[in-house]
């Protein structure tokens, strides 16, 4: 079983670096950002959305913890607008680290996420996926998400 954590200062450095640079590749891949202009425009993406660091409003870091073995499986960062109503969540980024991938954590993690939204009274929470991460694409379908909208591309060569 798995535990969400309000995230330690230093693992949040950490992340940011992370979440950074895997946004910027996954950008380039999908075609969104040309490689040139990708981590700069990565990093004022998460700088826009956490001006605060961990004090911005409305969002919440966790550390995903395996309780069995303690280790520190990933993290999990998730805007919760608190007042709005409905309240709606959504989820900015998910990260379980490579080696801990395949092995049912995903699921936990999301029915962890469900309970702590239930608790804050929010009615629905959403997601954003790159099309060409078919293992996350899956893992969602599992627990019950449904596509809401579909963006495709066709790239031209002349």
């Amino acid at each position: 079983m798995v535990s969400l954590n309000p995230i330690d200062p230093k693992d949040f450095d950490v992340f940011m670096n992370q979440a950074i640079d895997v946004y910027t590749q996954d950008n380039i891949k999908s075609g969104t950002w040309q490689p040139d202009e990708a981590l700069e425009k990565s990093r004022e993406e998460f700088h826009r959305l956490l001006p605060e660091g961990l004090k911005t409003k409305d969002q919440y870091l966790f550390t995903i913890l395996d309780n069995n073995s303690n280790n520190k499986i990933g993290v999990l960062w998730v805007q919760v607008k608190i007042n709005t109503s409905p309240r709606k969540a959504f989820i900015c980024d998910f990260i379980i680290e490579p080696q801990f991938r395949g092995q049912g954590y995903g699921k936990q993690v999301l029915q962890a996420l469900d309970e702590k939204l239930i608790q804050m009274n929010v009615e629905s929470v959403s997601l954003h996926v790159f099309a060409h991460n078919t293992n996350a694409v899956g893992l969602y379908k599992t627990v019950g998400y449904l596509p809401t909208n579909l963006y495709m591309k066709k790239t031209l060569v002349g």
